[in-house]
C-alpha cells in the first residue's frame, strides 16, 4: 500500500512539473508516457484592428529533445503569421525572399491576403521532391537545407491535432519555414488549414527566426543539454 502511495505521488510531482513548467521554465517538450507537452510561443496577438506583431516570448529557452510550438492567437479577421529559421549564409536565399515579401503591403490587411492568395499554386506540393524556390516557398511549410535552393515541401497536416507542420531540427539548415499560420478557424479560401508549427530541436545552441510577413518580428530559441529529470528520459 505504501509503495503504490509513493507511486502515484511522484507520477503526481512529476505532472505537476511538466504543466507547471509550461508557465515559466524550459523543462518541458518531452513524451510523458502517451503525452507529450510543448512549449508554447505566440505568433503575436490582440486582434486584427489592433494587433501585436511580436513573438511571446521573444526567447524560449528549452532542453536538447524538447519541442516548442508556436502558434497564432490573433483575433478578428484572418490576420497570418510566418515562423521561419534563415542560415547567415544564406545570401541569394535572402534576396529572393525579399523579392516575393518586399511586395507586400503589410499594414493594409486586405492587400496583403490578395498578396498571399497570388502566391498559390494548382501544383501538387503534398510529396517531399525537391522543388525550385518561389513564391509558395513563402506560405507553404518548407524546407531547403542545400547549397543549391532546392526546397522540400512539408507535410502541413503533420500534426494533426495541432494542424501544422512538423519537423525534427537536427543541424543547421539554409531554410525552414512554418507556412502562413492563421488563428484558429479563421482562414481564407484557397490557403491550407495551419494553425501551428512544430519543431523539435536535437542540438543545443541558439536559434534565431523570424517572420517573412512582418520582419520586425524576431524570436529565438536557446537550446541547453538536457540533464535529465526525474528519470524523465529526453526524446
Amino acid at each position: 500500500m505504501k509503495i503504490t502511495t509513493l507511486v502515484v505521488l511522484s507520477l503526481v510531482f512529476a505532472l505537476g512539473l511538466s504543466f507547471s513548467s509550461n508557465l515559466n521554465s524550459p523543462i518541458f517538450g518531452f513524451h510523458f508516457g502517451t503525452t507529450r507537452i510543448y512549449s508554447d510561443v505566440y505568433t503575436g496577438g490582440g486582434n486584427s484592428s489592433k494587433p501585436i506583431n511580436e513573438f511571446d516570448p521573444l526567447n524560449r529557452e528549452i532542453y536538447t529533445g524538447e519541442a516548442v510550438k508556436w502558434s497564432n492567437p490573433t483575433a478578428g479577421k484572418p490576420y497570418p503569421h510566418i515562423v521561419a529559421f534563415i542560415g547567415n549564409e544564406s545570401t541569394e536565399l535572402k534576396s529572393k525572399i525579399s523579392n516575393i515579401t518586399g511586395t507586400f503591403q503589410s499594414s493594409n490587411l486586405e492587400s496583403l491576403i490578395s498578396s498571399l492568395n497570388k502566391l498559390i499554386s494548382k501544383d501538387d506540393k503534398t510529396g517531399n521532391a525537391s522543388q525550385t524556390f518561389n513564391g509558395e516557398s513563402i506560405i507553404l511549410p518548407s524546407l531547403i537545407n542545400s547549397s543549391n535552393l532546392s526546397v522540400t515541401y512539408l507535410n502541413a497536416s503533420g500534426n494533426q491535432l495541432f494542424k501544422g507542420a512538423e519537423y525534427n531540427l537536427t543541424g543547421n539548415v539554409s531554410y525552414l519555414n512554418s507556412g502562413l499560420i492563421w488563428a484558429g478557424g479563421v482562414i481564407p479560401n484557397g490557403f491550407l488549414k495551419i494553425n501551428s508549427f512544430i519543431v523539435t530541436f536535437m542540438n543545443p545552441g541558439t536559434y534565431h527566426y523570424q517572420c517573412l510577413i512582418y520582419p520586425e518580428m524576431k524570436g529565438t530559441i536557446t537550446v541547453k543539454p538536457n540533464p535529465g529529470i526525474l528519470g524523465i528520459h529526453k526524446m
